[in-house]
């Protein structure tokens, strides 16, 4: 599975928000291969694979500042990535649009960051929406926490009321796909 740099720079720019004085500690926490991604520029349109430069430093953050809470290090990191995503007059748009709407385009967007992948609203309703993501490999499964934070991020903007982003796995052999189901008052 690939990934778009402009996903990619989340972590790095999250490491630096929220951990400034470790920033070289992760950095130099990482393989190799990961620090060499992040040590040099990520261009927003070019694809990087996932597991080296979003997954394994994602659980690095997990381990150096979450005492080691992979699910929470994610989540974390997709609301910062919708608090970047979202400025200006974007989050303006947000504000105004319902949840239903604000996911569906959330979906469309997604599917163009990930290759290959399959990223869908499967159902909605006055109070829940469904996206259903596949063709990812069973140890990406940090992605889907980090989505469902940006999705729980993205819908605390949107409204004012409870929410929950739940995801729910389903694993095939070397396949995973997820559920993520949002719900909110």
């Amino acid at each position: 599975m690939e990934i778009k740099g402009s996903a990619v720079k989340a972590t790095p720019d999250f490491v630096k928000s929220n951990y400034y004085n470790r920033y070289n500690e992760w950095v130099n926490a990482l393989p190799e291969l990961s620090r060499y991604i992040i040590e040099h520029p990520i261009y927003a349109t070019t694809w990087y694979p996932l597991m080296e430069s979003t997954i394994i430093p994602t659980q690095k953050v997990a381990e150096l500042f979450f005492g080691g809470d992979h699910v929470m290090a994610a989540r974390e990191i997709g609301r910062f990535s919708s608090d970047i995503a979202l400025k200006g007059m974007y989050k303006i748009f947000v504000r105004i649009s319902s949840p239903q709407f604000v996911l569906s385009r959330a979906s469309n967007i997604f599917a163009t960051y990930y290759q290959p992948s399959d990223i869908k609203v499967i159902e909605t309703s006055e109070k829940q929406t469904i996206l259903l993501l596949s063709k990812f490999h069973r140890n990406e499964a940090l992605i889907m926490e980090r989505i469902a934070g940006w999705i729980e991020h993205t819908l605390e903007i949107t409204l004012k009321s409870p929410l929950k982003a739940e995801v729910e796995y389903s694993v095939d052999g070397e396949n995973l796909s997820a559920r993520i189901t949002a719900t909110w008052d």
